[in-house]
C-alpha cells in the first residue's frame, strides 16, 4: 500500500504525499466573478524561509457555487498541479485527491527544508468544472528563500503561539497571544464562520461567545501574514 501511495506522488509531481495534512480552515469569500478565492490572496507574498530551516506555511482555498456574478454554475474544481518550489519543499492537499466541491473548501501545505536561495514564483493549476466545460486557472504566489548567512543550519522559528481560556468555555473566551492579532473569526464544524471581530493588532481580548450554540469550534486568528488556528468547545 505504501509503495502504491508513494507511485502515485510520483505520478503527481509530489501533490499527494501520505505526510501530514493542512486544517481546512475557510478564510476568505469566493470571488462573484471568479468564483474562488484564496488565503493568502494569489499574487502575494508567502512567509520567507532560510535555507536549513525548517518551512512550513497553508494556502487556503474557498470554491463558490457559481461565477460571472452567477451567470456560470460551479460544479466543483480539482488542484491538478503545482510547481515553482525549491529543492527540499514539497506540497501536500486536504483532501489529498485535490477535489473541491462547488461551495467547498480545500487547503494546500508547502512543508520541508529549502537548500537553494532565491526567489520563487509557486504556482497551482486548478482544473474547474463549469455547466459550460471545465476552465483551467493558473494561481500564483511569491516565496523568498534567504541565504543562511550563518553558515550554520539555523532553529525554526516557533509558530505564533496563542492561548485561549477557558475551554470549555460557557460565555466568555479570553484570547493572550505573543503576536498582534489584527481579525478573529470562530467557524463551526461545518466550516461555516459564525463570528468575525477586528481587534486592531492588540495581543489580549476577551470575546462575547453566550450566543453561540453549544459544540466544537475553531477560532482564527490574522496577523496580518500568518493564520493561527485554536479549537475549542463551547459549553
Amino acid at each position: 500500500m505504501k509503495k502504491n501511495l508513494l507511485f502515485i506522488a510520483a505520478l503527481t509531481a509530489g501533490l499527494f504525499q501520505a505526510n501530514a495534512q493542512c486544517v481546512i480552515v475557510p478564510s476568505c469569500t469566493p470571488n462573484a466573478m471568479t468564483g474562488y478565492c484564496a488565503a493568502p490572496s494569489a499574487s502575494t507574498n508567502l512567509p520567507a524561509g532560510t535555507v536549513g530551516t525548517a518551512y512550513s506555511t497553508n494556502i487556503q482555498f474557498s470554491l463558490g457555487t457559481t461565477a460571472q456574478n452567477g451567470a456560470v454554475p460551479i460544479n466543483g474544481a480539482t488542484i491538478t498541479a503545482t510547481s515553482g518550489l525549491p529543492a527540499g519543499l514539497a506540497t501536500t492537499l486536504n483532501p489529498t485527491s485535490g477535489a473541491i466541491a462547488g461551495g467547498g473548501n480545500a487547503c494546500l501545505q508547502i512543508a520541508g527544508t529549502p537548500s537553494v536561495a532565491g526567489s520563487y514564483t509557486f504556482s497551482a493549476t486548478f482544473s474547474v468544472s463549469t455547466a459550460f466545460g471545465a476552465q483551467i486557472v493558473n494561481a500564483q504566489w511569491y516565496l523568498t528563500i534567504n541565504a543562511n548567512t550563518t553558515g550554520i543550519a539555523q532553529i525554526a522559528q516557533p509558530a505564533n503561539v496563542m492561548i485561549i481560556s477557558p475551554n470549555p468555555a460557557k460565555s466568555e473566551l479570553n484570547i493572550t497571544a505573543d503576536f498582534h492579532i489584527g481579525k478573529v473569526s470562530i467557524i463551526d464544524a461545518l466550516g461555516k464562520v459564525v463570528m468575525s471581530q477586528d481587534l486592531n493588532y492588540t495581543s489580549q481580548t476577551t470575546l462575547d461567545i453566550h450566543n453561540l450554540e453549544r459544540g466544537v469550534y475553531f477560532l482564527q486568528a490574522n496577523d496580518g501574514s500568518r493564520i493561527t488556528t485554536k479549537k475549542f468547545i463551547k459549553d
